[in-house]
Formats: structure tokens, sequence, C-alpha cells
């Protein structure tokens, strides 16, 4: 798992942060002011958990399974991208991302 210094390394990041699965904000690297990167914070969790409600919904009715366990998530905007994984998120400039560097990062053992 990387660490947040790892992450703001990448290209186009401006702000990375540790949340909780309860929404909680942990430690932030970069240019967020608190209040948005407790905001953040929150909407990792959030989509952590509908995510996790949907896959084992689907997975009990329609009898798929491989949805689970949830790992991460990438949302774009026009300007921006947040990536995130196991607790941890990165905020860039979306044409300045590159998902798969941000992807191998998260996924590097320690």
């Amino acid at each position: 798992m990387p660490t947040l210094d790892q992450l703001m390394s990448l290209s186009g990041a401006y702000g990375a942060l540790e949340f909780s699965c309860t929404g909680d904000l942990g430690e932030i690297r970069g240019d967020l002011h608190h209040d948005f990167a407790e905001v953040v914070a929150q909407m990792c969790a959030a989509n952590m958990a509908i995510y996790r409600m949907q896959a084992t919904g689907w997975a009990k009715l329609s009898g798929q399974q491989g949805f689970l366990p949830e790992r991460g998530f990438a949302f774009l905007g026009l300007d921006d991208v947040m990536m995130g994984m196991d607790s941890k998120a990165v905020l860039a400039k979306r044409q300045a991302f590159d998902y798969d560097q941000a992807y191998k990062l998260f996924n590097e053992k320690a």
C-alpha cells in the first residue's frame, strides 16, 4: 500500500488523504482545505459502502460471484479525478493523471 507521499508523486496529483470505513479523515497531504478533505473522506467511505451493498445484493440475487472484496474506485470529473483504494485516495488534474501508474502504485506490495 502506498504512502500519501508516494501518491502525491503521481503526475497531476494535488492532494492525498486517508479515510476510514466510517468516513473519518486521517492524514492529508497537498493543497486540500481541511473541510473539503473531510467531505472527500466521507464520500470515499460512502461510495465503498454503496458498492459493497450493491455487489452483495447482486451476488445473492444472481448467483454471480467475483465482485467482492471491494477495494477501490475512480471518479472522473471534467477537470479532476479522484482514485482511491484500501483507505487512501489521491486527487489529481485529469489531463495529467496516469491511471495505470496509479493502479500499479496502489497495488504494490510492501
